[in-house]
C-alpha cells in the first residue's frame, strides 16, 4: 500500500497576519493582547412587536348544538379540522367512580378511530393514509378531540371519514381488548416514575372530591372495561351539544360549509345529558383554613434522588388573575432565565431539572413548583424554594426582569400559532375554556398589560406558603425526619 505524504499548506503571509491578528489582537506595535469578549454579555436588541392578527373566522351555529368555525387561510394547501367534545364528569366525591370514569372516558376517545360504518381501524388507516391525511384523538381533563389534517384537494373525501368516526364508531371488541393491554402495560411503566407518583398525588391532595383529582385511571379500572360499557358512554356523553368543530386552511367557505352542514347536523343529541360538576376554585381541600405547610411523602426505599411538588390551587383559565400569574410564573421557573433555575440549578446546584407552572383548567387550576434533587439536598432544595416562592410576593420584580419574562410568553405564544393546527388547536380552546372570540388576538396586549405590582399580588395570593402543599416521593427512612422541619409530614400510599 502507497503512504501519500502530506502536503504542506501555504497561506498568504497577508492572510495569516489577518488570521493572527484575529486570533491574538494584536497591537500596533506587534504585541499580543488578550481579545475583549464583552459583547457576549450584551444581548442584541429585539424590534418592536409586530402587529399581530389571525385570519378571519367565521362562527355558524347549527341546530343540535355543535359550533361550526370556519378559518380560510390559503398560506398552504392543506387544511385541518379540529373537533372539541365536552365530556364533563358525571361523578363527584367518590374516588372510585372519579378513576373509572376517567378510564371510560380515555377509552372512548381514544378508540372513536378505530373502526367506523363498514370500515375496521385497518381499513380506516388505509384510506386516511390514501388521501394523504392525519387522524387522531384523545381526551384532556375537560374535553374529548379529534384531529384530522388533509391535502387540501381531498378535504371533501376526509370529511366523510370524519363523519363516519364521529356518528358511527363501532368499536370493535378486538381493539377494546388490545386498548386494554396496551394501557395497563403503559400504567406499569408510569407507576415506576417517581416524577409521574409526585404529580398524581399532588392533584389528589389538591384537589380533593374534585373530578381533577384523577391524573390517570388504575389498572382495576381499565380492566373493568368492557365494548358495552364504552358504547353506552359514547351514545350518552359524545354529543353535539356545547361540541366545537374548527376548521382551517386551505378551501372553498360556501363548499366546505355546506359539507360540514350536510355531515355534522345528522349528529343527533341524546335524550338525557348528564349532570355536569360545578366550576369551583375550592375544588379541594388544599390546605384551606391551615396556617402551616403540609408535607405528603411517598416512600421509594433505596432511592437515590427525590422528586418534590410546592403549590394549591390557583386560578381558572378565564380567571382576571391568569395572566398576572402566568408572567408571575415565567419570571419564576419558567425557562432557562427564571429565578428557580438560575438559583436552585446553577448557583447552588441542587437539582437538574426545576420548574414552576400554571395548570389553569376550565373549573379550576393549580400553581406549582417541582424539583428532582439529590436526597441529602432536598429538604434544602425545598426551603429554597419557598424562599423563592415568599421573595416573589414580598419584592417587586425589576423592569427588566418583568420584561423579560413578558418576552418569553409572548415568543411562546406567537411560536405556537405557526402552524395551522396550531391555529385550530388554540381557537378550539377558546371555545371549549369559555374566553371569548378576541382571547388570540388580544393574549399578547394582555402579557403586556400585566404590571410589577400585580405580580406581587398574584404571588402573595396564590403562592402562600404558610399553607402550601408539599408532595416528596423518595427515600423515606433518609428524609422524614428532615422533612418535619418545613411542616407536619404524612406518609401516603403511591396506589
Amino acid at each position: 500500500m502507497i503512504r501519500l505524504k502530506p502536503r504542506a499548506i501555504l497561506i498568504p503571509i497577508g492572510l495569516a497576519c489577518l488570521c493572527a491578528s484575529a486570533v491574538f489582537g494584536l497591537t500596533q506595535r506587534g504585541t499580543r493582547t488578550k481579545q475583549t469578549e464583552t459583547w457576549r454579555k450584551v444581548p442584541p436588541k429585539s424590534e418592536a412587536p409586530r402587529p399581530f392578527k389571525l385570519p378571519l373566522a367565521r362562527e355558524i351555529k347549527l341546530d343540535n348544538g355543535l359550533t361550526l368555525v370556519l378559518i380560510e387561510d390559503h398560506r398552504a394547501p392543506v387544511v385541518t379540522i379540529t373537533v372539541g367534545i365536552p365530556v364533563d364528569s358525571s361523578s363527584s366525591g367518590n374516588i372510585a367512580d372519579l378513576t373509572n370514569e376517567m378510564a371510560l372516558t380515555e377509552a372512548t376517545a381514544e378508540l372513536i378511530t378505530e373502526g367506523a360504518g363498514s370500515r375496521d381501524s385497518r381499513e380506516m388507516a388505509r384510506e386516511v393514509e390514501t388521501i394523504g391525511g392525519r387522524l387522531s384523538s384523545s381526551a384532556n381533563d375537560d374535553y374529548a378531540w379529534l384531529a384530522v389534517a388533509v391535502v387540501a384537494e381531498n378535504t371533501e373525501r376526509m370529511m366523510d371519514l370524519l363523519g363516519e368516526v364521529l356518528l358511527h364508531p363501532t368499536y370493535p371488541e378486538s381493539e377494546v381488548a388490545l386498548y386494554k393491554r396496551n394501557r395497563i402495560q403503559k400504567l406499569v411503566v408510569q407507576r415506576q416514575d417517581p416524577s409521574f407518583l409526585a404529580g398524581e398525588q399532588f392533584d389528589r391532595i389538591v384537589y380533593g372530591s374534585h373530578p381533577y383529582a384523577i391524573s390517570a385511571p388504575t389498572p382495576a379500572s381499565v380492566e373493568a372495561l368492557d365494548r358495552d360499557k364504552i358504547v353506552r358512554f359514547y351514545d350518552s356523553r359524545f354529543t353535539p351539544n356545547g361540541s366545537v368543530t374548527v376548521i382551517a386552511g386551505d378551501f372553498e367557505p360556501m363548499r366546505i360549509e355546506t359539507k360540514a352542514r350536510a355531515i355534522l347536523g345528522e349528529w343527533k343529541p341524546p335524550r338525557k345529558t348528564s349532570a355536569d360538576v360545578p366550576a369551583s376554585n375550592n375544588a379541594g381541600s388544599s390546605n384551606a383554613g391551615s396556617s402551616a405547610a403540609r408535607v405528603f411523602l411517598v416512600d421509594r426505599q433505596g432511592s437515590a434522588q427525590a422528586d418534590f411538588r410546592i403549590g394549591g390551587l390557583a386560578v381558572r383559565r378565564s380567571d382576571a388573575d391568569y395572566f398576572p400569574l402566568l408572567v408571575a410564573n415565567a419570571v419564576l421557573g419558567a425557562g432557562t432565565n427564571s429565578r428557580l433555575f438560575l438559583n436552585i440549578r446553577e448557583r447552588r446546584g441542587y437539582a437538574y431539572d426545576v420548574y414552576s407552572s400554571v395548570d389553569a383548567l376550565k373549573k379550576a387550576g393549580t400553581f406549582l413548583g417541582a424539583a428532582e434533587s439529590r436526597t441529602e439536598v432536598t429538604v434544602t432544595a425545598i426551603k429554597e424554594m419557598l424562599a423563592e416562592f415568599d421573595r416573589l410576593g414580598s419584592e417587586k420584580v425589576a423592569a427588566q426582569e418583568l420584561q423579560n419574562a413578558k418576552n418569553y410568553l409572548n415568543g411562546l405564544f406567537s411560536l405556537s400559532l405557526s402552524t395551522q393546527s396550531g391555529v385550530a388547536e388554540r381557537t378550539l380552546q377558546t371555545y371549549m375554556f369559555e374566553l371569548g372570540r378576541d382571547y388570540l388576538e388580544g393574549y399578547r396586549s394582555r402579557i403586556e398589560a400585566v404590571t410589577a405590582d400585580q405580580v406581587e399580588q398574584v404571588a402573595r395570593k396564590y403562592l402562600r406558603t404558610d399553607r402550601v402543599t408539599i408532595v416528596v416521593v423518595g427515600d423515606g427512612a433518609k428524609l422524614k425526619r428532615e422533612l418535619a422541619s418545613v411542616g407536619p409530614v404524612s406518609e401516603v400510599s403511591a396506589r
